[in-house]
């Protein structure tokens, strides 16, 4: 008995002090539970002792199950594990969840000088992870909008309470998440109302990918022109959200408002007495044509300088050789040259174009979710000539897209 106890505790000093393991291989996702829709951050360590070689994680690989999208620098550096000082590479990566049920995160696979180095190595892969996805909180069919924080916002052109009828005026109005990208917020519409006429320009979307998750933003902007002269009672705009953070359900409101529109700018029909139309009348029918064509241009011109600039900043990614923002860049330009068709994947873009340009989404898709190399200006002269609006007329992909996120629900 004396002899057990003996090795026992000699078994326990060795243990103690035994060697450091020569690196750790980690994976966290936060938080640690989520629902279809929504966005959690994977983040993958490897720390490494001194005199180890260098290594690096391979990208993670889901299938079907999430799009895997990573975001923000590699972080590097030093924490203390067992007594043992450890140079850490941290990668982040935004997660999507697409399906209800166990999300299975295969071990991170080590690669890099680290992996054919016998003298250290003794497994490749870390220990899987299993993160447990919940289905929507809503019926089928029901927007689903699961987020940390949505606010609404509104702003003016002109003081929405002294307005003149027939002049246009801008409401821009703004959805702002955290914890969901902008191009997955859904659009906010005014209900019709009588004796105002609106018009829809093209919608922005952001994203900020920050420490603590993305932040997305989307913003409309509706030309509003009052026929006649009177108050308009605009109701109150909302939007239904899930609370992440809470685990209930929420609503953003945007507070009823009342347009007050003076000094009318009418047409008056002419009598069956009249022989014709009077002076003032067709300078009234004169006045509000042209104030159509200026609207007409307005919104033309809103719309051309949002293609270039979507070819600017498309241009400028591939400069800087930033896979994850050219695609953002594309999405941006897609949305202003096929207005009102979603942003399809990103390799689904060329359906109609040629095999260089084909080639090219292939390998930044590659580049986001492989890892693989990718050369921007290679990109670039391959994609150019059909980021032009009279070739997007002619080669429309036919193959549809996929639904939003905030739409999917849990079923496979």
């Amino acid at each position: 008995m004396r002899a057990a106890i003996l090795v026992a505790i000699l078994a326990c000093a060795l243990a103690a002090h035994a060697a450091p393991a020569p690196y750790l291989i980690e994976s966290e996702f936060v938080p640690a539970r989520a629902y279809v829709g929504a966005e959690v951050t994977l983040r993958l360590r490897l720390l490494r002792a001194p005199g180890v070689p260098y290594g690096v994680l391979r990208p993670p690989r889901l299938g079907d199950a999430a799009e895997v999208t990573p975001f923000g620098n590699l972080r590097d550096y030093e924490t203390q594990r067992a007594r043992m000082l450890y140079s850490v590479r941290e990668r982040s990566y935004l997660v999507v969840l697409r399906h209800a049920g166990p999300l299975v995160l295969p071990g991170p696979e080590l690669d890099g000088p680290l992996r054919h180095a016998k003298e250290f190595v003794r497994e490749l892969r870390g220990a899987p992870r299993v993160l447990e996805v919940r289905p929507p909180q809503v019926a089928a069919g029901v927007p689903w909008l699961p987020a940390r924080r949505v606010t609404l916002e509104e702003s003016w052109s002109r003081d929405p309470g002294a307005l003149a009828a027939g002049h246009p005026v801008v409401r821009t109005l703004v959805v702002r998440a955290e914890g969901i990208s902008g191009n997955r917020l859904p659009r906010l519409e005014m209900a019709a109302q009588p004796g105002l006429r609106t018009h829809y320009d093209q919608s922005d979307f952001g994203s900020q990918y920050l420490e603590a998750g993305v932040a997305g933003r989307r913003e409309e902007r509706v030309v509003l022109i009052a026929l006649e002269e009177g108050e308009i009672a605009l109701p109150e705009l909302t939007l239904g959200w899930w609370d992440l953070m809470a685990d209930v359900p929420r609503t953003a409101t945007l507070p009823a408002r009342t347009l007050r529109v003076g000094a009318a700018v009418a047409v008056d029909a002419p009598s069956e007495a009249q022989a014709g139309v009077s002076p003032q009348g067709a300078m009234h029918a004169f006045a509000f044509a042209v104030l159509l064509l200026c609207v007409a241009v307005l919104w033309w011109h809103l719309r051309s300088q949002a293609l270039r600039e979507a070819r600017r900043q498309l241009r400028a990614a591939c400069g800087r050789k930033d896979p994850l923002a050219v695609r953002d860049a594309l999405f941006e330009w897609w949305k202003a040259a096929v207005r009102g068709a979603p942003a399809p994947l990103v390799q689904r873009m060329g359906d109609a174009w040629d095999a260089r340009a084909r080639a090219q989404l292939a390998a930044l898709d590659a580049a986001l979710y492989g890892g693989e190399t990718w050369d921007g200006k290679t990109f670039w002269r391959g994609v150019r000539p059909w980021l032009r609006k009279s070739v997007v007329r002619r080669a429309l992909p036919v193959s549809p897209a996929l639904p939003p996120l905030f739409r999917l629900q849990g079923g496979r």
